[in-house]
């Protein structure tokens, strides 16, 4: 019997070798985006058949399977199908009842998927929501609550969702914006926090609420992204877990063993407003803060109740430190800089994707940073104090130019 996964190629390789080789095996397939030589090199001993797909979220379910079949692929063999990425929750869904598969279904996941279904479900067991309503059906543009976000019913990575301040800026900007299958949210103030983690056997086994230093979309938008993991002494701690907890074992229909990610607004009466929740983990190096901060690989440990049937950790975690993740995003225009990369004792993981003398594009999506920093620290404080020196060195060390003359090499790479 074989396993098929349904991956992007960001996320099947950040998966470490030694944990894809224990619950991959040669019989499993994997579809995933188009892969470098050394990639499916590196990927061929864990799966019998890799399907690469360009324009890969592109392709429904049917086409899909269609591409096992065309492979030589048996369907009959296939008895689970995991899905790692947001764009695939859906498709795996369709998949399993295609196949007859045990696992969640299409009435299920699309709750995780479509923002209004979401709050919709969520306002009935009482969660407080940022209510949306179809931005298709909005008859009188001139009368909404301003300021208003404005996003895709399904979105991922942040793409394509703004932030309307004014009648007179949906004015300037509405020529831009295709409101079909978008939606409309209030803006809603306060404090951006995020939990990740992973349920298994349908309880709580992993919990990792973390603050957001700055947000997704001012992120996309230009400005600098900072995220850290809550110490257990923080005031907003057990709220955040056991509001949380009540989401996932008692609100949505939560599989039985599943990676999540929820997003939620803090006022300062620290009430707890839902934005948004899915039953995958984010993405930009989340794990490694999850794991800096727990000391537990969730990825390992969903696979390993996915394969095992059981708990890899069979206590909830505690904290032992903070982990961090800052992200600096490029700007339109051409890079200048030759200064040294930044450094710090702290600092787990540093990645750059700056050149001097190259253009850039602004962001599109949350995923798209140009410096890429994972961090520890032994508190919070300490935390947003890596994060600023890293934004005062940045500010100094790039200079953006619209123009194309010659400039110094950079020493970042």
């Amino acid at each position: 019997m074989s396993s098929l996964i349904l991956s992007s190629k960001k996320f099947i390789l950040s998966i470490q070798p030694h944990i894809r080789e224990t619950y991959f095996y040669g019989d499993s397939i994997l579809i995933t985006e188009p892969l470098s030589a050394k990639n499916r090199s590196e990927l061929a001993a864990q799966f019998s058949q890799i399907i690469e797909l360009d324009q890969y979220f592109s392709h429904t379910a049917p086409e899909l399977l269609q591409r096992i079949t065309g492979g030589g692929g048996l369907l009959s063999a296939i008895e689970r199908v995991i899905a790692f990425s947001e764009g695939d929750i859906l498709r795996a869904a369709e998949i399993r009842e295609t196949l007859g598969i045990p696992g969640q279904r299409y009435d299920q996941a699309i709750l995780f998927r479509d923002k209004i279904l979401m709050k919709q479900h969520a306002a009935r067991y009482g969660v407080i929501t940022a209510m949306p309503q179809d931005a298709n059906q909005v008859g009188n543009w001139k009368a909404l609550p301003y300021p208003i976000v404005i996003k895709p019913t399904a979105g991922r990575g942040s793409q394509h969702t703004l932030k309307v301040l004014s009648y007179a800026h949906w004015l300037e900007m509405r020529s831009e914006i295709d409101p079909t299958d978008m939606i409309i949210e209030p803006f809603i103030e306060g404090e951006v926090f995020h939990v990740d983690g992973l349920i298994v056997n349908g309880k709580l086994s992993v919990c990792s609420p973390a603050k957001y230093v700055g947000n997704c979309m001012d992120f996309v938008g230009g400005q600098c992204l900072g995220s850290y993991t809550l110490s257990e002494s923080n005031p907003l701690y057990r709220p955040l877990t056991e509001f949380s907890r009540y989401l996932l074992e008692h609100v949505f229909p939560t599989p039985e063993h599943s990676l999540f990610h929820i997003e939620c607004f803090v006022g300062k009466d620290h009430q707890i407003t839902l934005c948004e929740i899915a039953c995958r983990l984010g993405g930009n190096d989340l794990v490694t803060e999850v794991e800096l901060a727990y000391g537990v690989n969730v990825v390992e440990a969903y696979l390993h109740a996915i394969f095992r049937s059981e708990a890899l950790c069979p206590k909830p975690q505690s904290p032992v430190q903070v982990g961090g993740r800052f992200q600096l995003p490029p700007q339109s225009g051409q890079l200048k800089c030759s200064h040294t990369p930044f450094r710090h004792e702290n600092i787990v993981k540093y990645h750059s994707r700056a050149v001097s003398g190259k253009n850039y594009n602004a962001m599109a999506m949350s995923n798209d940073a140009l410096i890429h920093v994972v961090a520890k620290a032994d508190g919070e404080m300490n935390m947003e104090k890596l994060f600023f020196d890293i934004e005062q060195w940045a500010a100094k060390a790039f200079i953006w130019s619209k123009n194309t003359e010659e400039v110094t090499p950079c020493m970042l790479n």
